[in-house]
């Protein structure tokens, strides 16, 4: 069992370096950071409220249940970063380029990336035409996280399970 753990531990420094490293250009140094805030709490908070107030049944609705998936997720997203507090990869990993973005110590899982597939699922659930757009844009949001070093590739994967199963059981309950 614990040569699994090294096993994806390694892979997971590996895929880091490839995707902080490898990547490495001006254009995705601009657009990185930009991606990263379609995660954020004030992007998915204003995106909701705007759905919200206009004039549409479907909006609110979906307005709705994107908040209630938000807020379940991020609990859940919370809890498990005081649980497991595995730090941040820039703070064990040598030479990764790093953008410091609004960031607290502990990276299990991404914050951002499961606000973004909460938000992503729930609209292309009401809107499927809208989920090649949404969902794409979620895991750019991940990819993010990875390029700008604030985030290990299973920190990423955590949200999008997270998000995504977040929004499905909101999207089916609630």
């Amino acid at each position: 069992m614990k040569s699994l753990f090294k096993y994806i531990s390694n892979k997971d420094i590996s895929i880091l370096r490839i995707i902080n490293n490898s990547w490495k250009c001006k254009f995705l140094d601009i657009i990185m950071p930009c991606m990263t805030y379609l995660g954020s709490f004030t992007f998915m908070f204003i995106f909701c409220t705007g759905a919200f107030l206009l004039d549409s049944t479907p909006l609110r609705a979906m307005a709705i249940k994107a908040m209630i998936s938000i807020t379940i997720s991020t609990g859940i997203g919370k809890i498990l970063k005081v649980t497991v507090t595995r730090l941040r990869p820039f703070i064990k990993i040598p030479n990764l380029n790093i953008k410091k973005i609004g960031i607290d110590k502990y990276s299990f899982p991404s914050g951002h990336t499961t606000g973004a597939f909460s938000l992503a699922i729930i609209v292309a659930l009401y809107f499927p035409i809208f989920g090649f757009i949404t969902i794409p844009l979620a895991i750019c949001v991940g990819l993010s996280r990875i390029y700008i070093g604030v985030h290990y590739p299973t920190d990423v994967i955590m949200g999008l399970i997270i998000g995504s199963t977040c929004s499905l059981l909101t999207y089916k309950f609630f």
